[in-house]
């Protein structure tokens, strides 16, 4: 079950698909649930070549967060669309570096 939330807001320019992620923290379990879900489904249907996720709102993200991350990455290559990540809290992109993260994603 994942709650009634949204938590990507989409638009799309050119040849990218943009979501920007609503949420300040991803640290509940529903939540990140349903922002994977959301996540997901923007990969899987989306027509462009491109989907970069804006996290400009986002200042705490849990390791399950990561773990989206990581699976949405591989439906991104299974769909052959380029995945991008931007706008990153220094914090998180901490985290993003010890655990090599930075390497998986653009």
């Amino acid at each position: 079950m994942s709650d009634s939330k949204v938590h990507l807001l989409v638009r799309y320019e050119d040849d990218a698909a943009i979501a920007d992620c609503l949420d300040a923290k991803l640290n509940e379990e529903l939540s990140i649930q349903s922002w994977g879900d959301e996540l997901y489904a923007l990969i899987e249907n989306c027509a462009k070549e491109r989907v970069i996720v804006n996290f400009q709102n986002v200042k705490f993200m849990s390791s399950s967060a990561l773990r989206v991350l990581i699976t949405a990455n591989n439906k991104a290559k299974t769909k052959r669309v380029a995945l991008f990540l931007c706008r990153i809290d220094d914090n998180i992109l901490e985290v993003f570096k010890i655990t090599k993260l930075d390497s998986l994603f653009k």
